[in-house]
């Protein structure tokens, strides 16, 4: 438990300590040439897809993992599904970390809350071959086979959602063209996959 401990603080302090974002998902203060090929030295940062990102693992006891990060800033749940969400020093508007989780209700393990999304915004956070937040979007499409599946619209900004539904990890790009967001998944879990995390966006599907 000790271990565990450790190693979340570790991956929250390090996404917690990269420069914030500009309001409404405007570009970063890091240049995205910087961070496209940054190699991954803490399993504490790495996005395997399909499985997890950081220490939080798909299908994993949400409940446990809570209880070690802390109190999250920003919570909703609606019948046994729940939506958990951290910012960068407590502020909205910085790195988000949201994790969605859900009951079997009904079923043998209906007392365990699993994890079937996770999402990250902060630069930290890398695949093994260095793709993540930051990343130009036309480099991440030449790793993975990518479906544009809709929109997420605020005011007059906007993040375009491509996901990669058999691999199990899906994209958000801003108007410029970069990567905002990596939300992990079960593969082939179109539920997680299309599940918003943002409580204050509209999400428009692509026709």
């Amino acid at each position: 438990m000790k271990r565990y401990w450790i190693l979340i603080m570790a991956g929250m302090a390090t996404a917690c300590n990269q420069p914030t974002q500009q309001s409404g998902h405007e570009a970063d203060t890091i240049h995205p040439a910087a961070v496209e090929t940054a190699p991954v030295t803490d399993s504490t940062t790495l996005i395997q897809p399909g499985k997890r990102i950081g220490i939080t693992v798909i299908q994993a006891n949400a409940d446990s993992l809570i209880k070690i990060i802390g109190k999250p800033d920003f919570s909703d749940a609606a019948m046994g599904t729940y939506l958990n969400t951290w910012y960068a020093r407590h502020t909205d508007g910085i790195y988000q970390t949201s994790i969605f989780s859900q009951r079997n209700m009904g079923g043998p393990d209906e007392a365990i809350t699993h994890v079937k999304s996770v999402y990250v915004t902060s630069h930290a956070f890398r695949t093994t071959n260095g793709l993540g937040p930051g990343t130009q979007m036309s480099t991440i499409q030449n790793l993975y086979t990518l479906q544009h599946t809709g929109t997420f619209v605020k005011d007059k900004d906007s993040l375009d959602l491509y996901e990669d539904l058999k691999s199990g990890i899906s994209f958000e790009a801003g108007k410029d063209g970069i990567c905002r967001g990596v939300l992990v998944y079960a593969p082939e879990d179109s539920g997680a996959a299309r599940r918003s995390v943002h409580s204050d966006w509209t999400f428009v599907a692509k026709k």
